[in-house]
């Protein structure tokens, strides 16, 4: 059985326990369960064509070839005087100098036996000459007619020859490949206008929830400031993806609906808040009315277990936890590794080391959780602290953290000392 199938049979057997309570899937399911599901069910990668030097931060869907020999002639490594090596192998030996080889100097005469050219680094090595002696080797006369080569050399010495970095027509840029400032260079110095690249999914985020007002609003004492929405649209910056924000839906199922059928017109729609079971919860009966295939709705995760992962064709659908920490973590286990490999990545994950524990931390087990931590490479390697914080609403404590140290949900206490698994976060070098 191939590893297609394996996936395919795994998200068979996670479909198979599924249990359905009103309209959502109500068993719990494993973080690995639930990646299944979700890369299992992702639409076909988009393409398309930009100009070379927008192609910063994207993933390349097409090959780049050389349009020409690199280096396009034999060229010279440094500086000093092209020679024939037969004419300096018993140096000290005396030439004259037949001219000079330049950059941009244009292709110089064929060197004839007994001469030398003073060339610099760059220039192109002329016709006969099968050598470069650094400047260092040789003496040159007062009137630089001539010049003694003081030290032997063989033949290619200091030479990069024609097409040593890449033939023309050789693909030089793979698809696949990241584009970071030294592609774009490359672009450029082949003459390539445009790349073909991977589109990045169109997104939109729907915040949910009467207790909600926006940032520049004065809640009242039962509401609270819409912050999720914002942290999102970071999210989402930090992976290269300019997102919609379509706003608070209120608990009113005739609006919600209005706004979610807004969202869908996107290839990935991120619902925050309205998850959950409870009696206001108008999502998951929005869900059935657009057609919307919900895929999973509870995951062994801390915090985050309401997390809702549903799919109306080629369009995804993410419901993340109201609380911010939550929705914080869920994003960056489930919602970031889909939404990469969507723009081509091929490990869009958050890179995950193996370090000391430097304290004890206590859980209730049952679910895998996600510590805020604060994590550092030291001469005995990486190290991490969990941080005090009080639940997964306190985003103040979070605020502080660079990374998360990984519980696993079947034990109660790690203790200082222990090896534990971290997870970096996406601005862990900024922080």
């Amino acid at each position: 059985m191939g590893c297609r199938d394996n996936r395919a049979a795994m998200r068979a057997g996670a479909a198979s326990r599924r249990v359905f309570k009103d309209g959502f899937p109500s068993v719990m399911i494993s973080i690995e369960e639930a990646r299944e599901i979700l890369l299992g069910n992702m639409p076909a990668r988009k393409t398309e064509r930009i100009p070379f030097h927008q192609a910063l931060g994207r993933v390349l869907a097409e090959d780049v070839a050389a349009s020409a020999d690199v280096p396009p002639f034999d060229r010279a490594t440094m500086d000093g005087y092209a020679v024939r090596a037969a004419d300096v192998r018993g140096a000290p030996a005396d030439l004259v100098v037949g001219g000079e080889a330049r950059a941009g100097g244009g292709v110089p005469a064929e060197l004839r036996p007994g001469e030398a050219v003073a060339i610099m680094t760059g220039a192109p090595v002329p016709r006969g000459a099968d050598a470069v002696q650094k400047v260092e080797a040789c003496c040159a006369s007062p009137c630089e007619s001539r010049v003694t080569v003081l030290e032997p050399v063989e033949a290619g010495d200091n030479i990069a020859p024609r097409g040593r970095e890449a033939k023309a027509g050789e693909a030089v840029l793979l698809a696949g490949r990241h584009v970071g400032p030294a592609e774009v260079a490359l672009m450029a110095s082949f003459g390539h206008a445009e790349a073909v690249v991977y589109a990045r999914p169109s997104v939109a985020v729907l915040s949910t929830g009467d207790e909600l007002v926006e940032f520049d609003e004065s809640p009242r004492p039962d509401q609270i400031r819409n912050s999720n929405a914002w942290c999102l649209l970071a999210q989402l910056r930090l992976l290269g993806i300019e997102a919609d924000y379509l706003g608070i839906a209120r608990d009113d199922r005739a609006r919600l609906r209005e706004r979610m059928a807004e969202g869908l017109r996107r290839d990935v729609l991120v619902i925050t808040g309205g998850v959950s079971m409870g009696e206001y919860d108008f999502v998951r009966d929005v869900f059935a009315e657009l057609g919307v295939d919900i895929l999973f709705s509870k995951v062994a995760i801390k915090p985050g277990k309401p997390t809702v992962f549903a799919r109306r064709g080629d369009r995804l659908v993410f419901g993340l936890p109201g609380n911010p920490l939550s929705s914080l973590v869920t994003f960056e286990c489930f919602v970031r590794p889909v939404l990469g490999r969507m723009c081509g990545m091929e490990r869009p994950d958050l890179p995950r080391v193996q370090g000391t524990l430097l304290k004890d931390v206590r859980q209730t087990p049952g679910r895998t959780s996600f510590l805020p931590a604060r994590a550092a490479w030291t001469e005995r390697g990486w190290e991490a602290v969990a941080l005090d914080w009080k639940n997964s609403a306190d985003m103040i404590g979070f605020s502080k953290a660079n990374a998360t140290v990984v519980f696993p949900g079947g034990r109660d206490l790690l203790r200082g000392g222990e090896a534990v698994e971290i997870m970096l976060l996406p601005d862990f070098f900024a922080r």
